[in-house]
């Protein structure tokens, strides 16, 4: 069923646009918000189900804690808010280097945010390759990579996913590759932003056939007004391409004019209207 969602990069700005990172040396999440917070974390599932969201993404980047018991409650807040809990977004961890160590070093780290992930009850995890140059070489060594993960995630119980983010991904043919070279069934999150460019469309209707959610960026003017057009666009490909699962709706680029010309919840409204335009009744109802 298609669904609309939305995740914590829709509400950065809300959270303080934090940035936390897991340290190696502690084990232990690092960072702070940059600017005062509007909404804590572990409010957040029950103000999306007070908006009709029952699904929802989390980046790494934006969990101020990995202790157990704040894991615990995290999880019970998205459990008792009946709000699904559908990807952990594993931003850090590069599997891109032809050097074993290396790439040992990365899997190892998105392993532990799989037993993270696992303790949240997230339904699924996605990752990337990296930030490095895809080549013949390391395109083969990631898809090695990807096949450990993939097992390992499985083994834990859930859904690994990967998506068109960092520039190692960010071409439709790079990241194919990879998924090829793993031998195994991943899901894909095509997200609308980070295809941006010449290329843009050519590149979401090569991944949307196998896109199982989307992470959903608008173009706006200088007044903050979605550009319809571009959007619909996006969203008629996955349409056209038989998408069914959440679609999270994200911001607008620029970012700081849609931020700085919207509540965020006024904005998520307006995109979610672009979205029953295009999807009408195969849209979930209350979505």
């Amino acid at each position: 069923m298609v669904s609309a969602a939305v995740s914590t990069v829709t509400l950065m700005k809300a959270l303080g646009n934090p940035m936390y990172e897991l340290d190696a040396a502690s084990g232990q999440q690092t960072g702070a918000p940059v600017e005062p917070a509007s909404i804590d974390l572990l409010d957040v599932p029950t103000k999306a189900a007070e908006h009709a969201f029952r699904s929802f993404d989390l980046s790494v980047y934006h969990l101020p804690s990995i202790e157990r018991g704040y894991l615990a409650d995290l999880r019970a807040a998205f459990e008792d808010a009946k709000v699904e809990l559908f990807q952990l977004l594993i931003d850090t961890g590069d599997v891109d280097s032809d050097d074993p160590a290396e790439r040992a070093a990365g899997v190892a780290h998105i392993k532990r945010w799989m037993e993270i992930a696992v303790e949240l009850g997230a339904t699924g995890v996605r990752y990337v390759p990296g930030d490095g140059e895809p080549t013949p070489e390391t395109i083969r060594a990631s898809g090695e990579a990807f096949r450990d993960l993939f097992d390992f995630a499985v083994d834990l119980g859930l859904k690994p996913a990967t998506e068109n983010y960092r520039h190692f991904n960010m071409k439709a043919g790079d990241l194919l590759g990879v998924l090829e070279h793993s031998e195994r069934d991943y899901g894909i999150i095509a997200d609308f932003g980070n295809a941006r460019g010449p290329r843009k469309y050519e590149t979401l209707e090569a991944i949307m056939p196998r896109a199982t959610s989307i992470h959903a960026w608008a173009e706006v003017d200088e007044n903050g007004d979605l550009i319809s057009e571009d959007f619909q666009r996006c969203l008629t490909i996955a349409r056209d391409n038989g998408f069914d699962g959440p679609i999270m709706l994200q911001s607008g680029y620029p970012v700081d004019v849609f931020q700085r010309t919207r509540e965020v919840w006024t904005r998520v409204d307006e995109m979610r209207a672009e979205l029953r335009a295009v999807f009408g009744d195969a849209l979930e109802q209350g979505a």
